[in-house]
């Protein structure tokens, strides 16, 4: 019995799913005025958005969606120092999230497994060590991609299968604008490795054993 319980033990292990490595999407320009003069930005953006499903859009422009609760930052249509500090990226609108260095978090009552967003006011040429944190059961830590004279990025991320509960933004040293924010679910599923699938196979072969054992005795 003993035997038996130690193949079902690694039954067990090998059922559990195994998920795929987050997948970044991240693109960055220099010296940046309007959302047309940020052809890289734009781009990662696009990627981003055919690789997830089900996004939904924070523009500032409205109330949150429900579910979606902010803190650090806050909300206006000036910088204080125009587009060096950061400027709205909605088509349209005029509002953003501003943050004067410091932590931004997004926390989401219905886990998420995709987030992206535009940033823009970026000197991370003088202040690199500005981060997006999650964690999918570990902790994900991206850096934002340099840019300069108040530059402008896409930072975005899938993670199929995962429940991530909050992103958090580290700003510091920087006055930076956030706009646009995307977040839903990845497209694509959690699916077993192969070695998962040989462990199975190990395993069945195993409890297949001990009962030829058991019947001989």
């Amino acid at each position: 019995m003993r035997n038996v319980a130690a193949v079902l033990v690694v039954l067990a292990m090998a059922a559990a799913p195994a998920y795929a490595a987050p997948i970044t999407f991240i693109g960055a320009d220099n010296n940046v005025t309007s959302v047309a003069g940020a052809p890289n930005s734009v781009a990662a953006r696009n990627a981003f958005v055919a690789a997830a499903s089900s996004l939904n859009l924070i523009d500032f422009e409205s109330a949150l969606p429900g579910g979606v609760l902010i803190s650090g930052g806050s909300v206006t249509n000036n910088s204080g120092c125009g587009p060096l500090c950061g400027f709205n990226t909605t088509s349209g609108g005029s509002m953003f999230r501003l943050s004067v260095g410091g932590i931004q978090t997004y926390s989401f009552a219905a886990p998420i497994s995709a987030f992206g967003v535009y940033v823009n006011g970026l000197q991370t040429d003088q202040v690199p060590q500005q981060t997006l944190t999650y964690t999918n059961g570990q902790t994900q830590r991206i850096f934002f991609p340099i840019s300069t004279g108040g530059g402008m990025a896409f930072l975005g991320f899938t993670d199929a299968g995962a429940s991530i509960a909050s992103v958090t933004f580290d700003f510091t040293n920087d006055i930076v604008a956030v706009d646009d924010v995307l977040y839903g679910a990845a497209s694509g599923a959690a699916v077993p490795e192969p070695a998962s699938m040989m462990l199975l196979g190990t395993g069945l072969a195993g409890l297949a054993a001990a009962r030829r054992r058991r019947a001989r005795k």
